[in-house]
């Protein structure tokens, strides 16, 4: 079937209308009773539950240290560390602490749990991805296996193929073909029983400087990645160059230091960059947008994917359609994220809401969580603001969709958020 043949672009106006008053109704009931937060032991990045929600494994950094200040590529770098993975024990729809598993790594960041379950991926800087058994790490015995990035990768976000057979990590300052920032492609191979010992690095791919994130499309066909910034050595052709939200060269990454120009969003043909003989020519399109992205996630359908753009303070939905055949127009829509430095994004409730973390990063101040309702990529509706910590930093949501996990950097608190209508928050 052709990956656009079963695109839609909305629900019907009296059923939006009806979630939108159904979620409102229960906001309105008490913030107190759909949020609750648990301390972490070190500084939280990602969250994610098991596929029977009996547990969620939290990436934690800093355990027993202090928070760091100085910039995030020395972090990835440091040997003074313990990261890992802290397990909650979900009881009842509260969490407890459950576990440690420390990884020997210098950070712990993204998280992805393979399609069975069986495996938690993690972003773990300049140490590259490290792939541990779930059930061995609940029980307290896991041996985490490896995939080096090579030098300075900091590897950060990663995303594993829906048929389990490839992970793709962001390496955000790791070098290669004399550029700054990468994603890796890396085999992975399971025994009869699931287990995944050997993961290999079968290539890399130069995609612009500072490489934060990466998302798949539900069908595995494409790879999207975020630049945060445009490469000085040799830069790509961009699209987009004539729309001003898309386009610029005062994007500054953080008060004080120099402006820059736009990042951009890269296109990418998973089976082209898996084939080393096709990797060259594996980027479809890249197209400008704005200062510093920094998330993506796209729809079910493929009928918008949407982009935290963190300089801006805005959120940019593209038609992934357009991306491909006419990445000049791409654009559909750009919406304020109704907060400072927006960082992690989630669809939930099918596809009809979005939830964004405002991080607030670079000023001392508690950061925020706002949820969309979305009709028409065009038709975002700010439906509520939620207090956070300091710098929530990403937002995943559980496998009943009544959940939504935001991490507090630097505040080191877990937020449980709930969704509050299970009925019409299914998972996707």
């Amino acid at each position: 079937m052709n990956r656009w043949s079963s695109l839609r672009f909305g629900v019907k106006p009296l059923l939006a209308a009806l979630f939108v008053c159904l979620f409102l109704s229960l906001v309105a009931q008490g913030q107190a009773g759909g949020a609750a937060s648990y301390a972490t032991l070190g500084n939280p990045t990602t969250a994610t539950a098991t596929l029977d929600d009996k547990y969620v494994l939290v990436s934690v950094t800093n355990v027993g240290g202090p928070n760091f200040t100085g910039p995030d590529s020395v972090a990835n770098a440091r040997h003074d560390v313990v990261s890992g993975l802290q397990i909650f024990r979900n009881a009842g729809g509260a969490l407890k602490p459950y576990r440690f598993l420390p990884l020997g790594t210098p950070s712990a960041n993204g998280l992805a749990l393979f399609p069975d379950g069986k495996t938690i991926v993690v972003g773990v800087g300049d140490a590259g991805v490290a792939f541990v058994n779930v059930q061995d790490a609940i029980h307290g015995k896991a041996t985490p296996y490896f995939a080096g990035q090579g030098p300075g990768a900091g590897t950060f976000d990663v995303v594993v193929s829906p048929d389990g057979k490839y992970v793709f990590s962001s390496n955000e300052y790791g070098v290669i073909d004399q550029s700054r920032g990468n994603i890796g492609i890396i085999a992975v191979h399971s025994d009869p029983n699931g287990r995944i010992a050997h993961p290999v690095t079968i290539g890399q791919l130069a995609t612009g400087d500072v490489v934060p994130s990466l998302a798949l499309s539900a069908d595995g066909s494409r790879l999207y990645v975020a630049s945060e910034l445009v490469p000085t050595h040799d830069p790509p052709h961009i699209a987009g160059g004539g729309n001003t939200l898309l386009t610029k060269d005062d994007c500054v990454q953080k008060k004080g230091t120099p402006a820059r120009p736009n990042g951009f969003i890269s296109v990418i043909d998973t089976q082209r960059v898996i084939n080393a003989r096709r990797r060259a020519d594996s980027v479809l399109s890249r197209i400008a947008a704005g200062c510093s992205p920094v998330r993506l996630v796209e729809t079910a359908d493929s009928s918008a994917l949407f982009v935290s753009v963190r300089g801006d303070n805005q959120i940019l939905a593209f038609s992934p359609q357009l991306m491909e055949s006419d990445p000049e127009h791409a654009l559909l829509h750009a919406f304020s994220s109704n907060g400072e430095a927006p960082v992690g994004i989630r669809l939930f409730a099918q596809d009809r809401m979005l939830a964004v973390a405002n991080s607030n990063r670079f000023a001392d101040a508690p950061g925020s969580a706002a949820i969309f309702s979305i009709g028409k990529p065009g038709d975002a509706m700010s439906l509520e603001t939620f207090t956070a910590g300091g710098f929530p930093r990403n937002i995943t949501i559980s496998p009943d969709g009544r959940s939504l996990y935001l991490t507090n950097y630097t505040s080191r608190v877990l937020q449980v958020i709930s969704t509050r209508n299970s009925k019409l928050a299914e998972p996707r």
